[in-house]
């Protein structure tokens, strides 16, 4: 397995062209950006198991600190594609015209479901920390504004009859640098993807007051396209057809009950890759559809909020850039 690590930008040398392989010619390259979340854990899967070599691709993975730079570094071309949170750089990119597209599911957010979690420092919690409205006029740390994290606090304090101005929200850039500003009581809270809630409580230094699955349901993160990949069919299929053969084992064995022993497996596999414990990452498996589809109402309900919140510059019809004809060709050649 290869991988390449990265913080938030590739250098213009590293750009190249996608090429169809012959039957003599080596496998084709595909650079995916993603970040070392639980998430990932089908696509780590797929290039472990070979499906990707088996449709003649070499998978490279780049990681990322945050999600806006990875779909900045797919439109650009910088990467065949992109892995991680839906946001608002996202929309504003596919809005603005540039050569992006949502393809698959990566994580959503369903109730019983450990995906993102609010986690409030150990000290907090000790000081009767316990509700979102505990939290008014506190320090609330994401990574950007306009990120997946934004959505979801916004959301989330919707819910609680609050608004984001009713907590003082803190842009860290990075999920890293989230982590240790919570863990080290510099902010007061924050939304904490996989396996971070589970390593915090395990640790001793958080505790998560509830996973956002539990109270919303949101197509939180996604595989996107770049131009190269959308326009050569044939690799955009291949790569999609071993994506799903690992979603479907993912989905068998780590989210029907009773677990199956490959779930172990996965789970290890993943956790070497995250650089977090194993029971941590066995903790915090999100769901992701067995087919990889993608749950098209909730990304329409983003992009409104967006577009009322003044972090979208224009409408995007969701037509414009959410291309599931990759996964229907897959799942169709792949059968039931």
């Amino acid at each position: 397995m290869r991988w390449i690590a990265l913080g938030c930008a590739l250098t213009v040398g590293m750009l190249s062209i996608l090429v169809w392989p012959g039957a003599s010619q080596a496998p084709a390259v595909v650079r995916v950006a993603t970040l070392k979340l639980v998430g990932g854990a089908p696509l780590f899967w797929a290039e472990e198991r070979g499906y990707f070599r088996r449709e003649g691709l070499e998978v490279r993975i780049v990681y990322f600190g945050a999600a806006a730079p990875v779909a900045t570094a797919t439109a650009t071309g910088d990467v065949e594609v992109g892995a991680t949170g839906i946001t608002g750089t996202l929309f504003n990119l596919a809005a603005g015209g540039a050569k992006i597209w949502l393809v698959a599911d990566r994580g959503q957010e369903r109730p019983g479901y450990p995906l993102n979690a609010v986690v409030i420092p150990k000290t907090g919690y000790e000081a009767g920390v316990r509700t979102l409205r505990d939290l008014r006029g506190k320090r609330f740390g994401l990574t950007t504004l306009g990120s997946t994290f934004h959505y979801q606090i916004a959301k989330l304090l919707e819910r609680e009859g609050l608004r984001p101005q009713d907590v003082d929200l803190v842009p860290l850039r990075d999920l890293t640098l989230v982590v240790q500003a919570l863990r080290t009581g510099q902010i007061d809270a924050a939304i904490l993807s996989p396996p971070w809630g589970a390593v915090a409580e395990e640790e001793g230094w958080g505790k998560v007051l509830f996973y956002v699955g539990d109270r919303l349901v949101n197509q939180v993160t996604g595989v996107f396209y770049g131009e190269r990949m959308r326009q050569n069919r044939a690799a955009g299929v291949a790569f999609m057809k071993a994506y799903v053969r690992a979603t479907r084992d993912y989905h068998d064995a780590c989210l029907r009950r009773p677990l199956r022993p490959l779930c172990e497996t996965i789970v290890r596999l993943t956790a070497r890759v995250v650089e977090a414990p194993e029971s941590a990452v066995r903790r915090s498996l999100p769901y992701i559809d067995r087919n990889a589809r993608l749950y098209v109402l909730d990304i329409e309900r983003q992009i409104a909020w967006y577009l009322q919140n003044g972090m979208l510059q224009r409408p995007l019809p969701v037509q414009q850039f959410v291309d599931m004809s990759f996964v229907n060709e897959a799942v169709h050649l792949l059968g039931p």
